[in-house]
């Protein structure tokens, strides 16, 4: 029984430094991905910023489009009116 208890007692001094690193390192990885986690907190606001701006173009856009399409259809209507009107004088009689 006391050579059971030596040898846990030795393994024991043996392992803790191995234990002592491991624990140092564990603590020092959160401040790395603090870093991590502030950078990618900066972009996320960054870009919440930019939010408001993008759908403003984008609704700009959307009403040039609109625009560009009325006057693509006006200008449809204005050409069959035109082939309507030169076609109708070569069907008289």
């Amino acid at each position: 029984m006391r050579r059971l208890a030596w040898m846990l007692a030795v393994s024991a001094m043996v392992a803790a430094p191995g234990w002592a690193a491991a624990a140092g390192q564990g603590a020092k990885a959160p401040q790395g991905g603090d870093r991590k986690l502030s950078s990618k907190s900066a972009e996320v606001a960054r870009l919440q910023e930019n939010v408001p701006a993008e759908e403003a173009k984008s609704r700009e856009a959307d009403h040039k489009m609109e625009e560009q399409d009325r006057a693509i259809a006006d200008l449809r209507r204005q050409l069959e009116q035109l082939k309507g009107t030169h076609a109708a004088p070569g069907k008289g009689p």
